[in-house]
């Protein structure tokens, strides 16, 4: 494969993640909690060490995908009247209990398990800022749920809803379910600022990632024609060298 061919499709690779970034945005428009996700590329520069540049060559540059950002802005906050339903508007994140251990989420869907265990709707327990699942007792009636996530009922308190902070939310990894894995281990929020009866809607902006999934659907669907354009030309050439030394 020459140069020309390689650097293309280092740039088509560049363009169908990108493609596949933003289609991901836009399918959870309406997840509740959702941080959209960005494409983050550069150029990988191609130079031989020891010598110098041939006359008439040049440096190489490939386009490579080194990864992607997190937007962490809060999302829109919609009022539902459910009071198990939690917004965190100033940041921060919910732990739930998961089989593969604690994971965080900024989607405030929950509801109570047949046990009284506050849980979303996997099945994931929610956690105390101590780290343990909020149990409910039975015939307990409605809840009161304070800013600082100290949880109330006609008995009095009952239990506290933890909300945790990372110092890197851009070292946070995708783990399905709209939950997330920290790389470092989280740490308790002074200020949870809860806001109950209320969720978080997702902060994908649709106009915006539409008109990015129009402008890099065009952009891959370019590179792909220069691709076959720069195959013809190479079989092109090829034919001619052959004929030129067969006659």
């Amino acid at each position: 494969m020459d140069n020309t061919t390689s650097i293309i499709l280092s740039r088509m690779i560049t363009a169908s993640r990108t493609v596949d970034v933003i289609a991901n945005n836009i399918a959870n428009v309406s997840t509740p909690g959702y941080e959209a996700l960005h494409l983050q590329s550069a150029a990988w520069i191609d130079r031989m060490r020891g010598v110098t540049t041939p006359p008439g060559g040049a440096t190489l540059a490939y386009t490579q995908a080194t990864g992607t950002w997190r937007d962490t802005k809060p999302g829109p906050i919609h009022q539902t009247g459910n009071p198990l339903d939690l917004a965190l508007p100033g940041g921060g994140y919910f732990t739930v209990q998961t089989p593969n251990g604690p994971r965080l989420t900024r989607d405030g869907r929950f509801g109570l398990l047949p046990d009284g265990t506050i849980a979303n709707a996997s099945g994931d327990a929610l956690l105390d800022p101590a780290g343990q699942p909020i149990t409910i007792p039975p015939q307990s009636g409605s809840l009161s749920i304070a800013s600082d996530g100290t949880i109330s009922t006609a008995q009095g308190i009952v239990g506290q809803v933890g909300v945790v902070t990372v110092t890197d939310p851009q070292g946070l990894t995708d783990q399905g379910g709209n939950l997330l894995k920290s790389a470092s281990a989280p740490i308790p929020s002074a200020n949870p600022n809860i806001v109950q009866g209320a969720l978080e809607g997702s902060n994908v902006q649709p106009i915006v990632e539409i008109t990015k999934m129009i402008q890099a659907s065009q952009n891959f669907r370019m590179i792909a024609q220069f691709i076959t354009a720069e195959q013809s030309r190479n079989q092109s050439a090829i034919s001619k060298i052959l004929g030129a030394t067969t006659s």
